[in-house]
């Protein structure tokens, strides 16, 4: 019984890398959503940013009451549940003809992945089982490469695929994600299904000052990445207006978007021989590059050559997607290095959390902002905040260092 126990494990660990960089977004229709919502679904802007808006707002209510769900249905339940709510969401973006309908898929992709998150909690608690969880960053680097390929693979091949048929890329989305779900009946956790890990009745959560500290440190670095990572394509695409034509422009951003996700895999192959060297201090390098990446931009928009301009700009975009998945795998490594294990499934909602209600905050900054101002208003603000999360980020080291020390 033991040894077929430990396959189970060893058979979703292993599967584990490619089920989480095939699952962590719908591939394929991210590298064409607005372009096939607008063309072929004849959606506005306007409809598109309400439609997101709505999938964020509701996902964040979800969060505060998902954990009560999760905990009933168990962990593995749970990721088999997420895969299904991302699939029918791709089904619906692929064939819906109304808003609502497109509303709704928002929506159910935005509230899959608070049931797959909990996939990070069932490796780590395999990997203790084991008492191999210092490998947990090295696996979930793994993980991430196999994303960034995959997204790498989808931004050369979806524009193509769409240029022949529209429907291709979409179709192409929705066998990825059946697969993902008959992939998620092969990840298996050893706490649940034979309580080696045991739970206690205590519903009360054990937020400690390293733990909190941890959430709003990953809120602030990761969603202000995702903003910028936003801002930064419609700040680049005004720079080139300067001197380039509106055939060119595309082609242009189409180039530096490429060289962006080379950036994030070569982060992410790297990514572990520099953790190994600096540890937790890589928090430090992580905060220093946000602010460099947002330094970039002001300086690029502030030089009068709007090439030399541009060249800073794509710099700092490709410092700035570098730094996605080693904020979220090193923080969500000592988040679940320093939890107890009957908080695991809920601090790690709660850590998503932060990230999606920064996002929101700082989209709803920027949009008051910029009714009003410009970019370069709204990046001398981040810049400025930047430097604050700073101060947060040395309150953590200095945490860390005195509970290795107790």
């Amino acid at each position: 019984m033991k040894d077929n126990i430990n396959k189970r494990i060893k058979t979703s660990n292993k599967i584990y890398p490619l089920f989480y960089g095939l699952s962590s977004d719908l591939i394929f229709f991210i590298a064409i959503n607005t372009l096939f919502l607008t063309q072929v679904k004849e959606l506005t802007s306007s409809e598109i940013n309400f439609m997101t808006t709505m999938g964020v707002l509701i996902s964040l209510f979800f969060y505060l009451f998902s954990h009560k769900i999760i905990k009933k249905i168990g962990n593995l339940n749970s990721i088999k549940l997420g895969t299904l709510l991302i699939l029918i969401a791709s089904i619906l973006f692929t064939f819906s003809k109304h808003i609502i309908l497109f509303i709704f898929a928002e929506i159910l992709y935005e509230v899959s992945f608070v049931f797959k998150s909990v996939d990070t909690v069932v490796l780590n608690n395999n990997l203790t089982y084991e008492h191999r969880e210092d490998e947990f960053v090295k696996i979930k680097s793994k993980a991430t490469t196999i994303y960034s390929i995959a997204t790498l693979i989808t931004s050369l091949l979806a524009g193509f695929l769409f240029s022949i048929n529209p429907y291709i890329p979409m179709i192409i989305c929705i066998i990825i994600c059946l697969n993902n779900f008959i992939m998620a009946h092969f990840i298996y956790e050893i706490s649940k299904d034979k309580k080696i890990i045991q739970k206690t009745s205590n519903n009360k959560i054990n937020f400690t000052k390293i733990v909190i500290t941890i959430i709003i440190v990953y809120g602030l670095l990761y969603g202000t990445v995702a903003v910028c990572q936003t801002n930064d394509k419609l700040f680049m695409q005004y720079k080139l207006q300067e001197f380039m034509e509106v055939n060119n422009i595309a082609l242009a951003l189409s180039f530096i978007l490429f060289l962006s996700r080379i950036s994030r895999l070569f982060s992410n192959i790297f990514f572990i021989r520099i953790y190994d060297k600096l540890k937790n201090k890589i928090i430090y390098l992580i905060n220093i590059a946000l602010i460099t990446s947002v330094l970039l931009f002001i300086i690029g928009h502030l030089l009068t050559n709007p090439k030399f301009g541009i060249i800073l700009m794509s710099i700092g975009f490709l410092l700035l997607l570098a730094l996605r998945d080693p904020t979220e795998n090193v923080l969500s490594n000592l988040l679940l290095q320093n939890t107890l294990k009957d908080d695991k499934e809920q601090i790690m909602l709660y850590f998503q959390f932060s990230r999606r209600l920064v996002v929101f905050i700082l989209s709803s900054l920027a949009t008051l902002i910029l009714t009003k101002f410009e970019l370069i208003h709204l990046y001398i603000i981040i810049f400025i905040f930047a430097f604050i999360y700073l101060l947060i980020v040395i309150k953590l080291i200095h945490l860390l260092k005195k509970s290795n020390k107790s």
